[in-house]
């Protein structure tokens, strides 16, 4: 049990580093810390975390280090846990090495320091030129150079480099490759795959406004915050075509309005004239939430689907989701990704969730349906609402009147 003390210095350490890194602010407070004691504690020196979001704090060490140490260590894992370095261990699907786990751990930490230069707390910290490699490289780079010993760059005349494995103590756990720890516990309630990737989306976003405000976002966190809130692969610019088309359909429809006086009125006089209005074009995300979609599936399209909004620029206003299983949920209107209740788990039905959405007055000009596509369709399209259907699954349906998109990889 951790004194008050303690935890106040822990309570410290957060405010610190998100001080340090406002746009991580959220991320930050998204952790949950377990506190281990025993002789596993020693271990604990980068206080670890896990995929499930949990940080582990030995009392020792949490005691020994300095506030400033802890903080850098919190904004270091919580890096760890965005950029999904977990997932990205490229150990399982290559001849194994003795050394690679210690390897892409290095190799992580490269990728995640050359961000944090300022930040450092000491030298014990792995950067790419204590590697002798280069910097603004991803982990996967670091590590191949590291297995096969030969690093692509050479440091300058006079300034060698350290070996290419230094010993350095401390352990960033399971949240940085995905293997079990032995202080791991699967047994509390842990961070779901959507609600991080949703968090994920929230800091993306929270670096785009920290670059309109200032220019301190380190290189490689504009990066990241690129790849995550502007897809870049085929089938990511086929659905931003697809959404763009619709919108720009939707804008260009026109319609007479007596809010606003015509500019012809004055030849007119005494006659009142109708000008054009031309309205913004709403948008309905459908989202299928039934228990053969998967949390991983779910976040990945609500992700691209989000981005390519927000790329397009429709307004907050505008946009309406409606979570639908067996049956169509409560209509959200997104202000924050993360606020966003994914409701459901049950059985299929979208055409629940269209007969929601077309319900709406006025109804919808575009709708998207994010789905693995096995579920019953309305037998008619919607009179004057385009739909995109966005396929999650290689082998689901979609009704031959709307536009398919098909998510490779996805899932």
């Amino acid at each position: 049990m951790a004194s008050p003390e303690l935890w106040e210095k822990w309570s410290a350490a957060r405010v610190r580093a998100a001080h340090q890194a406002p746009y991580l602010a959220n991320a930050l407070l998204s952790l949950t810390p377990v506190l281990v004691s025993g002789p596993s504690a020693g271990e604990l020196r980068r206080f670890p975390a896990d995929p499930g979001w949990h940080v582990y704090v030995g009392t020792e060490e949490l005691a020994r280090q300095s506030v400033q140490e802890v903080s850098f260590w919190l904004i270091h894992q919580v890096t760890h846990l965005l950029r999904e370095h977990f997932r990205r261990y490229p150990g399982s699907t290559v001849h194994p090495k003795a050394g690679d786990q210690h390897a892409w751990n290095l190799a992580t930490d490269a990728e995640i320091n050359d961000d944090l230069t300022p930040l450092h707390p000491s030298s014990e910290v792995t950067t790419p030129s204590t590697l002798g490699l280069p910097d603004n490289e991803t982990a996967e780079h670091y590590w191949h150079a590291l297995r096969t010993n030969s690093p692509p760059h050479q440091p300058q005349p006079g300034n060698p480099p350290s070996p290419p494995s230094p010993d350095i103590p401390g352990d960033c756990g399971s949240g940085c490759d995905g293997l079990p720890r032995a202080w791991d516990r699967d047994d509390l309630p842990a961070l779901s795959p959507t609600t991080a990737r949703l968090t994920a989306l929230d800091t993306a976003r929270r670096i785009r406004e920290r670059l309109n405000a200032q220019d301190d976002v380190p290189a490689g966190w504009r990066r990241w915050a690129d790849q995550v809130l502007e897809p870049a692969v085929s089938w990511r610019r086929h659905l931003s075509a697809k959404v763009r088309h619709g919108l720009a359909e939707a804008a260009g429809r026109v319609d007479y309005t007596y809010r606003r006086p015509s500019r012809r009125a004055a030849a007119l006089p005494g006659v009142l004239l109708p000008s054009l209005r031309r309205p913004l074009p709403s948008v309905t995300v459908l989202i299928d939430t039934s228990g053969s979609i998967t949390e991983t599936m779910l976040a990945r399209a609500l992700a691209e689907v989000t981005g390519v909004l927000r790329a397009v620029g429709v307004g907050r206003r505008l946009l309406t989701v409606i979570t639908c299983d067996a049956r169509a949920y409560r209509p959200q209107t997104v202000t924050r990704i993360p606020a966003l209740q994914l409701d459901g788990g049950g059985g299929t039905d979208l055409r629940a969730g269209f007969a929601a959405a077309l319900a709406r007055r006025p109804p919808p000009d575009l709708i998207i349906a994010i789905t693995d596509g096995r579920t019953p369709w309305p037998a008619r399209p919607p009179r004057t609402t385009r739909v995109i259907v966005a396929l999650l699954d290689a082998n689901g349906q979609a009704p031959g009147w709307a536009e398919t998109v098909h998510l490779e990889g996805a899932s």
